[in-house]
């Protein structure tokens, strides 16, 4: 069943809806159950990782399953060996260093990372699908049971004919939708099918499983461009209440040195003429605010009772 064929599908119970009205329900529908079961995963190659360590991530990204790098021979190289850690913040990919020493680029020839992602939007009904097609029927159902409860149909009562919401139908529908996926959560929870064998170590801490080279005949799905692709400058910062008053940035791009330093709820950005009028800030606590001063000063101020704030500051062309 295709797009198309849902879409008629479902006219011939609710004729009065729209072709493109059924097509964007179906395309809500799809994109609902894909984040619901995790069912569409791939994977995003980095872009220039030799001179980067954040990324933005992709359109349609949902859930990161796994960071993975290589080197010019496709053997796997493994990111504790790097003293590499990775986190997904601000709608970002950051790589950084544990030690001493921040990074200004990866050790390795090429990165990627793995992620359950949204499937494409429907744009026409030609569009094809992306949900496994033996579970389409899911789709079909939620639809259904979505327009039973909102929109009246004729039946018979009392000799007239009457329009009314049929709840019931709607229930049985939305049941269906669900046994569908129930079914197909399984499915991919389960697609390990060999014997593994359990692994006692003699030592304690935290192990990791030799990595498979890369498969470069999968090839990647998607380019993920750093941040030097992205912006004309710059910084972030990840900042506790119970730091030292002097914070350096996690990452920078193209801004000059930045002191930031912090009293109370007041954190400080100074700096020799950088903060441009095209200055953006993005702040992970809504309840913050910001002022440009200068173009040498921004303060924000935090609400009280913060601990911890992460924000941007940056330009775009």
């Amino acid at each position: 069943m295709n797009t198309q064929q849902i879409v008629d599908s479902i006219r011939q119970v609710f004729p009065e809806v729209s072709r493109n009205q059924i097509r964007l329900d179906v395309d809500i529908a799809q994109k609902l159950l894909a984040d619901e079961t995790g069912s569409i995963t791939t994977r995003g190659s980095l872009s220039a990782p030799t001179s980067n360590f954040a990324w933005s991530l992709p359109t349609g990204f949902l859930k990161l399953k796994d960071f993975v790098m290589y080197d010019a021979d496709n053997n796997p190289i493994y990111a504790e060996e790097r003293n590499y850690k990775y986190e997904v913040e601000l709608s970002k990919f950051f790589v950084y260093s544990i030690t001493s020493t921040p990074i200004t680029g990866l050790d390795c020839t090429t990165a990627y990372i793995h992620y359950e992602a949204l499937p494409t939007t429907l744009a026409t009904e030609s569009t094809a699908m992306q949900i496994t097609e033996h579970y389409r029927d899911a789709i079909e159902h939620y639809v259904l049971s979505k327009y039973f409860s909102k929109f009246p149909i004729p039946y018979v009562a009392g000799g007239q004919v009457v329009r009314a919401l049929n709840f019931q139908a709607a229930s049985f529908h939305m049941n269906e939708y669900e046994k569908q996926r129930v079914k197909i959560k399984r499915l991919f929870n389960s697609r390990e099918t060999t014997d593994n064998e359990y692994i006692n170590y003699s030592y304690p801490g935290k192990f990791y499983l030799p990595r498979r080279p890369n498969d470069s005949s999968s090839g990647s799905t998607i380019s993920v461009p750093g941040l030097t692709d992205l912006y004309t400058k710059y910084a972030y910062f990840k900042i506790t209440s119970a730091m030292d008053a002097n914070i350096t940035p996690t990452v920078t791009v193209n801004y000059a040195t930045i002191a930031c330093t912090y009293t109370g709820d007041t954190i400080t950005l100074s700096s020799t003429a950088d903060f441009d009028e095209e200055t953006i800030i993005l702040i992970n606590n809504w309840d913050s605010s910001w002022v440009r001063n200068s173009s040498s000063e921004i303060v924000i101020t935090a609400p009280t009772g913060w601990t911890t704030i992460a924000f941007e500051i940056y330009e775009r062309d």
